[in-house]
């Protein structure tokens, strides 16, 4: 099965810090919030980032020296504080520039996805998940129900040019990325909790999920349960909670996520390739 993916949605830092006398006119509004730890500062970031503000400007009142050997992790660590936004930035730059007390500090963020497009990926999984999912269904029954209408609803972009949710949406094709972010997105409204797990396959960098059920964790490859090339009405199985174990026979990763084991007797995993029902 080859998914060559080119890039991932992971942030490439620039990094450009100086710590010199600059003597500049601070806009009081663009400053308004003011944070002096280096959690306090990672956090805030982190909220702006979930907004997709383009633009974070924060001022920043506490050691400097503190802030110096710290910005990167923290800067690193508020991108990826939440596994969807992580994958929908594209790219940022931060800067800190320090005068007398306070220093400055700049992020420029560019998105893949844009707050409204976020908005709408949210209002159409809310109303996928009322028709696919029933109060009956217990969660394991979720998981296959939305890995199944996801694999029925797209195709895998061979261009690689789409990464996104959104774009798996409106385009109904996508990257692995995309099938991640949708799952992740589903997964999380039908409460739910996942993750998103970068890893590598024999073609190149690869994504997917793993799930939460009572029994433990298990991993949901929906992109590698997606016929290529496209079978419409066909949705595979092979890689719905599956263990550490068995994905580790063609998945590899360095990451440490949580350990997944085997799936109980009765879930609704599957191994072989099979029609949805």
């Amino acid at each position: 099965m080859s998914r060559m993916i080119v890039r991932l949605g992971l942030a490439a830092a620039a990094l450009t810090f100086g710590l010199g006398a600059e003597m500049r006119f601070m806009d009081a509004e663009a400053l308004a919030r003011s944070t002096s730890t280096p959690s306090a500062l990672e956090q805030e970031i982190a909220m702006q980032v979930e907004q997709r503000q383009p633009v974070i400007k924060l001022a920043y009142t506490g050691d400097r020296a503190e802030l110096s050997a710290n910005i990167a992790e923290l800067a690193r660590r508020a991108i990826e504080a939440d596994d969807y936004t992580a994958y929908v930035v594209d790219a940022y730059f931060y800067s800190v520039r320090a005068w007398g007390s306070t220093a400055t500090v700049t992020m420029n963020v560019r998105y893949r996805e844009s707050a409204e497009q976020t908005r709408y990926v949210d209002e159409q999984v809310r109303q996928t998940l009322a028709a696919i999912v029933t109060p009956a269904m217990n969660d394991s029954e979720k998981v296959r129900a939305i890995h199944d209408w996801i694999v029925l609803r797209l195709a895998y972009d061979e261009n690689l040019a789409r990464y996104t949710a959104y774009e798996a949406l409106t385009e109904g094709k996508a990257v692995c990325q995309g099938y991640a972010l949708l799952n992740q997105r589903m997964l999380t409204e039908a409460g739910i909790e996942s993750r998103i797990v970068e890893g590598q396959v024999d073609s190149g960098s690869h994504v997917w999920n793993l799930v939460r059920l009572e029994d433990g964790w298990h991993h949901v490859d929906a992109t590698w349960d997606d016929p290529l090339p496209d079978k419409p009405g066909h949705a595979g199985s092979k890689y719905l909670l599956r263990s550490d174990a068995e994905m580790r026979k063609d998945h590899r990763w360095e990451k440490a996520y949580p350990a997944a084991g085997e799936a109980e007797a009765g879930t609704a995993a599957g191994r072989e390739d099979e029609p949805a029902s």
